[in-house]
């Protein structure tokens, strides 16, 4: 068995001086099919998604990849949503291992558009097998989104494109459970840390703390009578809006999906029918004692976008300003409230009606539940930088 070994071993050597032109020819032919067997690129497995949404033409699950993140309900764009795109890869002829994956996250543009490119630095080897491509979604206040199936029962997705891919996220219910929702996001470094202040309540679901279920959503009327709830509807109203800027068409008014409302946060939301985000205008509270209002204030101070010290109302100010809306910040540091205010250029035509609609809303803050000295907050992120921050105070 041994010296059949070392034969063949000599069968193949490119050093052995007795063999023939032909069979150092063939030798040298199949060493260089093997070194380029080693150093290919993996296989690619057929794609179970289509290259566009029109069309049945399978999709390449190397990619490129885009598309575009909106609002379920509304069909408006949803800004800086984390997109996460991962691939996975295999090992082995027969029995297949594990053997990896590449990610490539992002945030979605002001429009709410992504692009995923192809990865560059995939593993080599001719047993290397590319086995799937997984896009996952998150925003806070939404439903998840995965390309491969849906959230609650495990339904398969068919709907998700390589190309113009439309991912409409769905507003979050108060009866689902954050545990399962972590458990639906799967892995990814970028998507964790998005998600990351989901495990606390997650954390308390599983030790039976809380109620995730209710016998029926609440209404926005219940919620706002409840003594555990903040709710700034007092602080600003449709005449005054119109009285500031001259506005005379319609609001819908609501509250801002892209945080948690709970007993220390609340937002209102005035949007003009019809007209695009820059007719906008909204108004963010956080109640959170005197302590942490300050370190609220400091932390808007260095992530909204363009952020000038103005001293004008309140404790402290700032100004802000990212693409067509403007931003107006202040802190009532005896009242432990951090006020964020923002007017869309098209509604706030002069810097001076933001001013105006800002003092406004500080003359009804008596009408808010007060927030008790050195409260802390109840949502772990509720001191993060709303959507879009970057190009929108």
């Amino acid at each position: 068995m041994i010296s059949g070994s070392v034969n063949f071993a000599r069968r193949t050597s490119f050093a052995s001086d007795g063999e023939s032109p032909r069979v150092r020819g063939l030798a040298t032919l199949a060493a260089l099919g093997l070194l380029a067997w080693a150093s290919c690129g993996p296989l690619v497995e057929n794609a179970p998604f289509a290259v566009r949404p029109d069309t049945l033409q399978p999709g390449d699950l190397l990619g490129p990849f885009d598309g575009m993140v909106v609002d379920a309900e509304t069909e408006r764009p949803i800004a800086s949503a984390t997109v996460a795109g991962s691939w996975a890869f295999e090992r082995g002829i027969g029995l297949r291992g594990p053997a990896g994956s590449r990610e490539f996250s992002l945030e979605t543009s002001a429009d709410g558009r992504y692009q995923i490119p192809r990865p560059d630095d995939l593993e080599t080897g001719g047993s290397m097998r590319l086995r799937r491509f997984t896009l996952v979604v998150y925003r806070r206040g939404y439903i998840a989104y995965r390309s491969d199936f849906k959230f609650g029962g495990g339904e398969v997705r068919h709907d998700f494109s390589q190309h113009a891919n439309k991912v409409r996220l769905e507003k979050w219910q108060p009866t689902m459970e954050h545990r399962q929702h972590l458990a639906f996001l799967g892995g990814g470094a970028a998507i964790a840390k998005a998600a990351g202040w989901e495990a606390q309540p997650a954390s308390l679901e599983f030790e039976g703390l809380t109620a995730p279920h209710a016998a029926e959503a609440q209404s926005e009327t219940a919620v706002s009578a409840s003594d555990q709830t903040l709710d700034v509807s007092s602080l600003l109203s449709v005449e005054e809006v119109r009285g500031v800027t001259g506005f005379a068409g319609e609001f819908e008014v609501g509250r801002l999906t892209d945080r948690v409302r709970s007993d220390v946060f609340d937002s209102r939301h005035f949007k003009a029918k019809g007209k695009p985000e820059a007719f906008d205008v909204a108004v963010r509270v956080w109640a959170i004692g005197p302590v942490a209002a300050e370190e609220q204030f400091r932390k808007l101070a260095g992530e909204l976008p363009a952020a000038v010290a103005t001293e004008e109302i309140g404790d402290k100010s700032l100004r802000a300003r990212g693409g067509d809306v403007l931003g107006l910040a202040f802190l009532l540091r005896e009242r432990g409230l951090v006020i964020q205010l923002s007017c869309g250029a098209s509604q706030c035509t002069e810097p001076g009606m933001v001013l105006r609609l800002a003092k406004l809303v500080e003359s009804h803050v008596g009408e808010l539940r007060p927030a008790a000295e050195g409260k802390t907050r109840s949502d772990p992120r509720s001191d993060k930088t709303p959507a879009g921050s970057k190009g929108k105070p």
